[in-house]
């Protein structure tokens, strides 16, 4: 969501007749004004260059809009009005053709060209995916790259595909869809996990130091101190690759052409046979009940579908 010149429409230089508004209009090249509305106030202040809109607040340029109890903008002197930064303060939301992200507070650098998020109930909503997280989300325009810090989880309902860590860093890429506008969808393509990571499928969880999640692929490589649990099979080891929608996993000592001095750390694991599984199976009520318990725990987190109906309420 980028915004780069401002124009009020009468807001900031009330003394301006409706043909030089459209003539300044016509100077921006194609660029959409900004568009400011709020239920209580819009004050602009020329001697600091800042205009602040109080009371459900909304800033609109082209398609995209940003929505808050507060809005504050700097502006530049001068003729073109460029914008430096943004904030929102208070419920804020952003709304493209097709994403929405929320927050309590925003901030947009120019110069940057990045858009950050922080307070609660943050989370970033596009039509096949979800990004929350705890601490903050970023997101630079120009990388198509964003970050998640904090508890962080990417979700992908189709896929029924997990995954968190303690730092996110996705990477988007134009989809083959596009929006009403006829302008690309975006969507997630790599995303890179660092601090106790975690993957899931319906069919197995995997949990390391790092990884990396492929979307298109449906792989995740996972670094150091890897266990991937496939029902009641475990197997841990230094390095594997996972595939979430086939349920394929490799496990290595370490990943590939990685030079190792000392002693490698065995693989190890545990593999419960069929005819186990089914005396299990037989058992009482009472241990149906206590596998239950167990799946339900931090070890088999929900899955990524009913996480994303909820977030999305």
């Amino acid at each position: 969501m980028s915004f780069n010149k401002l124009f009020f429409l009468m807001l900031i230089s009330p003394v301006l007749c409706h043909a030089q508004i459209l003539d300044r209009l016509s100077e921006s090249k194609g660029d959409d004004p900004i568009i400011i509305e709020a239920e209580s106030s819009v004050v602009c202040d020329e001697t600091v260059n800042k205009c602040v809109a109080t009371g459900n607040a909304s800033a609109k340029k082209g398609t995209n809009t940003v929505y808050g109890d507060v809005l504050t903008l700097f502006f530049t002197e001068g003729k073109e009005r460029d914008i430096t930064t943004m904030t929102a303060d208070g419920h804020v939301r952003m709304e493209t053709p097709t994403d929405k992200a929320y927050g309590d507070h925003a901030h947009y650098d120019v110069a940057l060209d990045r858009i950050l998020l922080t307070g609660g109930n943050l989370k970033i909503l596009t039509p096949k995916e979800s990004i929350t997280a705890r601490d903050s989300i970023e997101y630079w325009h120009k990388d198509n790259k964003g970050i998640a810090r904090g508890q962080a989880t990417a979700l992908f309902p189709e896929k029924e595909e997990l995954i968190q860590a303690d730092t996110l860093v996705a990477y988007f890429k134009p989809s083959s869809e596009k929006t009403t506008e006829s302008k690309e969808k975006l969507s997630i393509d790599k995303v890179e996990a660092e601090g106790h990571m975690l993957a899931s499928s319906p069919k197995s969880v995997v949990t390391g130091d790092r990884g990396i999640y492929s979307a298109k692929d449906h792989l995740v490589e996972v670094f150091n101190n890897v266990k991937v649990m496939q029902g009641e099979n475990v197997i841990e080891g230094g390095y594997a690759r996972h595939n979430l929608e086939t349920d394929v996993a490799e496990m290595f000592t370490e990943p590939p052409h990685v030079s190792h001095s000392g002693s490698k750390k065995r693989i190890s694991g545990i593999i419960i046979p069929k005819d186990a599984k089914k005396i299990k199976e037989k058992e009482g009520a009472s241990s149906e009940e206590a596998s239950s318990n167990h799946n339900d725990g931090q070890l088999f987190p929900i899955s990524a579908k009913k996480r994303s109906e909820t977030y999305s309420q």
